[in-house]
């Protein structure tokens, strides 16, 4: 059974002499931790800034109601996160500011449920010089 879909269940007696209360009765399984990413995330990068969108899991992947976003941020280079964001579930768009000019970034975007955060989509972007620093031969 998967988890965060109902199910209709029949009781029926093959000898005739079981009874059941009802005949048909519809569950609906708990809810679990997402098992698929964020989809289509992209970024629009400046020197300065990128702007992150995405959509949500599959509904198949959802696992339950999307209660939030995780977004985390850090240099290439670097091997811990900058910094790491909780974000409402009916956010699909966040801007991170203060990135440093000319530099790589592998930002992730995980979805959340009740019972916690399900697999992280990943993006590398690269923000771009501005213009006074750019050197002409």
């Amino acid at each position: 059974l998967s988890p965060y879909v109902t199910y209709t269940v029949e009781c029926t007696s093959s000898n005739g002499e079981d009874s059941c209360n009802s005949n048909m009765d519809t569950i609906r399984m708990l809810s679990a931790v997402p098992s698929g990413p964020p989809l289509s995330v992209m970024a629009d990068t400046s020197s300065t800034s990128t702007t992150l969108r995405w959509d949500p899991p599959t509904e198949r992947d959802r696992n339950g109601e999307i209660t939030g976003y995780i977004v985390k941020y850090k240099l290439t280079s670097s091997t811990g996160y900058i910094n790491e964001l909780v974000l409402q579930g009916s956010e699909k768009s966040y801007t991170i500011t203060d990135l440093m000019q000319s530099n790589e970034y592998n930002i992730s975007v995980g979805a959340m449920t009740v019972n916690g955060t399900g697999p992280n989509a990943t993006i590398v972007i690269t923000t771009v010089p501005t213009v006074e620093n750019l050197r002409v031969s």
